[in-house]
């Protein structure tokens, strides 16, 4: 009897499983269709359900009739306020490379419908439970490592510094300071100890952890690793009361679907895909009384296809890194957290901790020669190797090991077959950056690095990025047409973070900027040229259409000239139309294929006269998305609009491809996926 009663509750629960499975899909679906708002201003009233201050801005999560990431320099604010408040929307799609950081996929994942300036707010009332939340802020503001402690209390980032996040994913080592089931289970388990000494009767107990894991989920806004742990933790206590009736798989499957129907949005973010894919495998190799170096080894290569797909990176070093930190990070930063929150006193100990962490990771990030970058891959790739990583475990056989092997060189090699060519004209806001590959990946030039007029802490990150999704391992060339800020802006940190082989400026005396990069090409022991006249590429020459030096800056720009293939490119930099006119009286240059217009669509580049000698094809302008200069100005666009136009600012990122000696044109935007 005992046997056919658990035989009926274990049926049920696989019933259960099914029907969980159909509504997060019917969830997904839903969410997916619904509608993301765009007003252009408006008013509306709602929780302020998170805030972190920034220097003079406020940046707020807003819960109301839709959910809104709000920006104010507003200081009579906090979290729990019920408020009434006036908005403009805010665009934030500054910059469209594709393969890069995608703020609006960020912002789905986070169910947030709008992003929006605040212009007028009013409180009229509080909200008891998000109050409570506030004062955990409070007191974790008035701690001097209220970085760490953002990070680990309320599973937010967003406090450390840049640099120290960049290093911590460059080396590998990210998902140390990322809360996940690991920690749940030290938290859960270590409270359990304790409370088992206290009180006898086991039900008490695990309502207090219930208790305890709501409140950290709260507090984290329902961070996916820890809802995912969490919501393990109680579904694997709840089946033992039932003798294990079910597998641990089958309660991995529960709280997958549970996760999606609570949260649907999650599918959009990256670590919904680490935790519950790590999760998965680390289930079925039921590592729970493993070394703590297996452990690590296995890790590292579940987790390593989605570093390759999301990062297009990874560090050989990251291994003896995670034995380095692990300890230091998971037993001792991450329990002091939280009696930091508690006692002042242990908050120095816990600040001088941190402050080494930070050295020794931005110290470590220097050790460069062992990354390897690896090209996009297709998801079905991704598929196919996890896929073949479960055959393995099932299988136990080597030759899925030997398929997984020559994937990954496929993977990485595959772009030295690569017979096209490509020209690339990057969607960097308002200013300039034009990558140039050649065949089969034998040089790659870049002309100018955009750089944003208010510093952006991604753009740099972004070029880097995209270099690394096409697999571009070197720049063989790194041009920068003249000295403005939106055309070398970010080169710096370019020359800082990517291996440059030279740098070539344009003629005239260098400025302040130029100067600035000098110092780290020499401390780099990168060489660099100025004011040259051509340069050899394999079977492709560079022209350089030097007339004379100018007064200004702009019509110094370095006007480069190309065929590639039977195909004419020139770009003009910031040339202004006196140079057009000196160009036109020196060079024999007309039946142009590919222009970038000069001086983003300004009125004081592109005349008539130059437009109509070189008789262009097709024409892009560079620009950024409602700039404060007005550009492209409308008699530009008068003159150019006979040609095939096209823009950043309205297209994203344009690619021209030669592939057999054909040229097509392709738009490339970011992907949901």
């Amino acid at each position: 009897m005992l046997y056919l009663k658990s035989l009926k509750i274990k049926y049920v629960y696989r019933v259960l499983i099914i029907l969980l499975f159909f509504f997060s899909i019917l969830r997904v679906v839903i969410f997916n269709n619904a509608y993301r708002y765009k007003n252009e201003s408006g008013f509306d009233k709602g929780v302020i359900v998170n805030l972190v201050n920034k220097g003079d801005i406020n940046i707020l999560t807003i819960k109301g009739k839709i959910n809104y990431r709000a920006y104010t320099n507003k200081l009579d604010i906090a979290i729990g306020d019920v408020a009434e408040f006036k908005y403009v929307y805010k665009d934030v799609n500054a910059f469209n490379i594709p393969n890069t950081f995608n703020y609006y996929k960020y912002l789905k994942g986070k169910n947030i419908n709008e992003v929006v300036n605040i212009e007028r707010v009013k409180k009229i009332s509080e909200n008891k439970l998000y109050k409570l939340k506030d004062k955990f802020y409070k007191i974790v503001n008035t701690r001097k490592s209220k970085d760490y402690l953002y990070t680990f209390l309320f599973c937010d980032k967003s406090m450390l510094e840049q640099d120290v996040k960049d290093s911590f994913s460059n080396n590998g080592i990210i998902h140390l300071i990322t809360v996940s089931g690991f920690h749940v289970s030290f938290l859960l388990l270590y409270l359990k100890k304790m409370l088992s000494k206290i009180f006898c009767n086991d039900s008490l107990i695990r309502t207090i952890l219930l208790l305890v894991s709501m409140m950290y989920l709260f507090l984290s806004d329902f961070s996916v690793a820890l809802l995912r742990a969490t919501l393990f933790y109680f579904l694997d206590d709840v089946n033992k009361i039932f003798n294990n009736l079910l597998s641990r798989k089958n309660l991995f499957y529960m709280t997958l679907f549970i996760s999606l129907i609570l949260f649907p949005s999650y599918i959009y973010l990256s670590s919904f895909y680490y935790t519950n894919i790590l999760a998965y495998f680390l289930i079925i190799k039921d590592y729970k009384k493993k070394s703590i170096v297996r452990f690590n080894l296995y890790a590292f290569f579940i987790s390593l296809p989605l570093t390759i797909y999301f990062n297009y990176k990874f560090n050989l070093l990251s291994i003896l890194y995670s034995f380095m930190f692990s300890f230091v990070i998971c037993y001792l930063l991450y329990p002091l957290s939280f009696l930091s929150l508690m006692f002042s006193f242990f908050d120095r100990i816990f600040y001088y901790l941190t402050r080494f962490i930070n050295l020794s990771v931005l110290k470590l990030d220097n050790i460069k020669y062992l990354t390897v970058i690896v090209p996009k891959v297709n998801v079905y790739i991704i598929v196919i190797i996890y896929t073949l990583h479960y055959l393995y475990i099932d299988k136990h056989k080597v030759r899925y090991i030997m398929y997984l092997a020559i994937i990954f060189f496929y993977s990485y090699f595959r772009v030295y077959f690569d017979a096209n060519s490509y020209v690339y004209f990057l969607d960097v806001g308002q200013g300039d950056s034009i990558l140039k590959v050649s065949k089969y990946h034998k040089n790659i030039t870049l002309i100018d690095t955009g750089g944003s007029v208010y510093k952006n802490t991604y753009l740099y990150k972004s070029l880097e990025v995209f270099l690394n999704s096409l697999g571009v391992r070197k720049l063989d060339n790194l041009i920068l047409t003249h000295g403005d800020y939106d055309h070398m802006g970010e080169a710096i940190n370019l020359v800082n973070n990517f291996k440059v082989k030279k740098v070539i400026f344009n003629c005239g005396p260098y400025n302040d900027l130029e100067q600035e990069l000098i110092k780290v090409l020499g401390k780099r022991k990168i060489p660099y040229y100025s004011c040259i006249k051509e340069l050899n590429i394999e079977n492709n020459k560079l022209y350089f259409l030097q007339t004379k030096e100018y007064d200004n800056e702009n019509d110094n720009s370095n006007v480069i000239y190309t065929e590639i293939g039977d195909y004419r490119f020139i770009f003009m930099g910031d040339a202004g139309v006196d140079k057009e006119k000196d160009i036109i009286e020196k060079y024999n240059i007309s039946d142009i294929d590919v222009l970038k217009v000069g001086h983003h669509g300004s009125k004081t580049s592109s005349s008539m006269e130059f437009i109509n000698e070189i008789d262009p094809k097709y024409s892009v302008i560079s620009v950024g998305k409602n700039n404060r200069y007005g550009h492209p100005n409308k008699e530009v666009l008068n003159v150019l609009e006979n040609l095939k136009l096209y823009r950043t600012d309205k297209d994203g990122t344009i690619m021209f491809k030669i592939k057999n000696n054909k040229l097509s044109l392709k738009i490339m935007f970011h992907t949901m996926i």
